[in-house]
């Protein structure tokens, strides 16, 4: 089993269903920006890596929450893929099974916030694992 953590950008709002057995399941896209330095130029290239994310459970729930463009910071399960898009070209996908979806992106002002309670002491909203076993049934590989 392969884990991963990454740090990236939402590429658009989270797409919500549910699973054949009832349960809250949410697709996003996670884009990490990869940086290389040309070793004959000596620039800097950045370019991003896309991963698709699916969250069950009480994770899905939380990503209700999520907007396209906030920073998160995701672990779970990696699965890759290999496929031919329309044009015949070799692609490559990157599936994550979250097992913890982290916010990253700073809270929006809201009403529950007074004046004086420092942004800094306000904590990133958190969802964590869920029990693996309940996943297991829902995976398709």
């Amino acid at each position: 089993m392969l884990r991963v953590s990454l740090i990236g950008h939402l590429g658009g709002d989270p797409e919500l269903r549910s699973s054949q057995k009832g349960a809250a399941m949410a697709t996003f896209s996670v884009a990490v920006n990869q940086v290389h330095t040309d070793t004959g130029t000596g620039e800097r290239q950045e370019y991003p890596e896309w991963f698709r994310v699916r969250a069950m459970g009480r994770l899905a729930e939380f990503a209700k929450r999520l907007d396209k463009g906030h920073r998160v910071l995701i672990a779970g399960r990696l699965n890759i893929s290999h496929y031919q898009s329309r044009s015949g070209e070799g692609r490559t996908g990157f599936d994550v099974w979250a097992d913890e979806v982290i916010l990253l992106s700073p809270r929006d002002a809201s009403a529950d916030e007074t004046d004086d309670a420092p942004a800094a002491r306000t904590r990133p909203p958190v969802a964590t694992t869920i029990d693996d076993a309940a996943l297991d049934e829902d995976l398709p590989f």
